[in-house]
């Protein structure tokens, strides 16, 4: 369940359109991102696949603003 949390986010914040709703759903992505990451029990695919989704949102924010 919490890895769907943190990917629900994630695609939140790919599909928003609102520029001034993008960097808050960034960063509430970012926050799920980072606390599933704090678990001690995350597979590594899941840990590759968070890696490559913050990169993505370092990026979407970059050349949104």
């Amino acid at each position: 369940m919490l890895e769907s949390q943190w990917r629900a986010l994630y695609k939140a914040a790919l599909l928003e359109l609102d520029p001034k709703q993008l960097e808050t759903r960034v960063q509430v992505a970012m926050d799920a991102i980072h606390t599933r990451a704090s678990d001690v029990g995350v597979p590594r695919e899941e840990r590759i696949a968070m890696e490559e989704a913050l990169l993505t949102l370092r990026i979407l924010v970059g050349r949104k603003s």
